[in-house]
């Protein structure tokens, strides 16, 4: 169980986030909101980055941080000159070498190739591959899908399952919504820094149409005018 108490963050005098109590049980939950809504500044406060100092960021009781969390940021950094496996070797987690070799069957990231000649779909595969090597009970996946094909999408899927199907609490952010339909337990709406609504799997009618609801009604009153023009 995630549970969030008194959680705000800011940038200069503009607020992001203002969470005064939320939970989340075990299972895989996807994180939705249009951009500056806060996905990825709450994703970073879970983790422990721009906390305000009276947050409260438990998992099972125990303070929420890098010990039991991993975390795949939207932007990775890899040191130049090194290689796929070399950045693996920087993980020291608790997944064995065959399940990351057997993983990586599926990913087909060039681990003895220097990152440097990775596509940005490699090489967020790789970070994937980094975030999964260190085997914490929390795993916290920040746009997995972007610059990844049909068929990666599709592997990620399965892996996101088998992460629930053990026990694992699994946070997801996107910007496409069909992947979080199909894998994900529970899809909470964060709109201006605070969670709106919940979906739970099977029941996501109306989900996009929450998540656009404001957006649409700014363009259908600026569309309308400039049509008037």
């Amino acid at each position: 169980m995630i549970s969030i108490t008194d959680l705000r963050c800011a940038y200069g005098d503009k607020p992001v986030l203002d969470i005064a109590r939320y939970e989340m049980a075990p299972g895989v939950h996807g994180i939705v909101g249009l951009n500056g809504a806060g996905k990825t500044t709450l994703l970073n406060a879970l983790y422990g980055f721009g906390r305000n100092a009276e947050a409260q960021v438990l998992f099972s009781g125990a303070s929420m941080n890098q010990r039991n969390t991993a975390f795949q940021e939207a932007e990775s950094y890899f040191h130049p000159g090194i290689t796929g496996r070399e950045y693996l070797e920087l993980f020291a987690g608790g997944a064995q070498h065959g399940t990351m070799h057997g993983l990586n069957k599926l990913l087909e990231v060039p681990l003895d190739a220097l990152i440097t000649s990775y596509s940005t779909g490699m090489r967020r595969k790789l970070a994937i591959l980094g975030a999964l090597h260190l085997d914490r009970p929390v795993v916290m996946l920040d746009e997995p899908m972007n610059g990844l094909d049909l068929a990666s999408v599709r592997v990620l899927e399965a892996i996101i399952k088998r992460l629930g199907e053990q026990g694992r609490t699994v946070l997801i952010t996107s910007h496409v919504l069909g992947p979080l339909i199909a894998v994900c337990d529970r899809i909470h709406l964060l709109q201006h820094g605070r969670f709106t609504r919940v979906f739970e799997r099977g029941q996501t009618d109306g989900l996009e149409e929450a998540l656009f609801a404001e957006l649409d009604k700014r363009t259908q009153e600026v569309v309308a005018k400039w049509s008037d023009a």
